[in-house]
Order: structure tokens, then sequence, then C-alpha cells
């Protein structure tokens, strides 16, 4: 009786989830079985549309149309993939106005701790830079506009 206690007592101590013990022709097994809570049920989420908004006509004279802001002229090189830009390479950093020669590094693009370089897919002039240093850019975000 009493190596019973200890085994029931040595059961619970050290978090068993089952114990087989077999003595000569004397077997003991425990067993502890856990509730499985029942999954909370969530109410379905409401959603409202906003009150539309009603302008009011104005009393000035209508004037020029606004234009749409102008998209610069060439080709724009995107980023190949997500990650940190750096404008300035070991070659040195490209400035507006610079050419550049097909495969020149114009910037490279850090991700899990590795630089991957951006290519000039063509020889050109760089007329605009669109990503700033140490800005994190997207897939397929614009970074330079080739002319």
């Amino acid at each position: 009786m009493n190596s019973l206690k200890e085994c029931a007592e040595l059961f619970e101590r050290l978090g068993l989830t089952e114990l087989f013990v077999k003595d000569g022709e004397q077997e003991l097994r425990l067993t502890k079985q856990y509730a499985v809570p029942a999954p909370a049920v969530m109410p379905a989420p409401v959603f409202t549309a906003p009150e539309p908004a009603i302008a009011e006509p104005s009393k000035e004279p209508a004037g020029e149309p606004v234009k749409a802001a102008e998209t610069p002229a060439g080709e724009m090189i995107k980023a190949p993939l997500l990650g940190i830009f750096h404008g300035r390479t070991q070659e040195g950093a490209v400035k507006i106005g610079d050419a550049v020669k097909k495969g020149e590094t114009l910037c490279a693009i850090e991700a899990m701790k590795m630089m991957n370089e951006v290519t000039a897919p063509r020889d050109g002039v760089i007329a605009d830079i669109l990503a700033s240093e140490g800005a994190l850019v997207e897939y397929g975000q614009s970074l330079f506009v080739l002319a």
C-alpha cells in the first residue's frame, strides 16, 4: 500500500498524464484526462457604411481645372524585392543628371541582412530618384526614372 501511495504522489508531482507500473503479478495504471474547453463563440462583427458626405456647391466661379501630378518621362526602375533602400553603394551614389551605363549599380536593397544590387537596364541619364536613403521600399515600387 505504501508503494501505491508513492506512485500516486510521483504521478502528480511530475505532471504525468499516464503511468504504468508492473511488479511481479501486480500492475498499476494511472491516467489523467483533461477536459477540453468548448471554443468560445464570438459574435459576428457588424459593419456599417459611413454616411455619404454631401458637398455644398461652391459660390466661387470655377477656375482652371487642377492638373494631375505629372509623371516624369522615362523608364521606371522598380524595386525587385521588399527591403531597405541604400543609394550609396561601393561605387558611390548616383545623382539626378548622372549618366549611367547598362549593368551599372544604381543602389542596393537590404533584405534579410543581404545587399541586393539594382542595376541600370540600359544606358541613360537618371531623371529622378524616387526613394529616400534608408527607406523601406516595397516590391515593384519605383526607385528611379531613367531617361
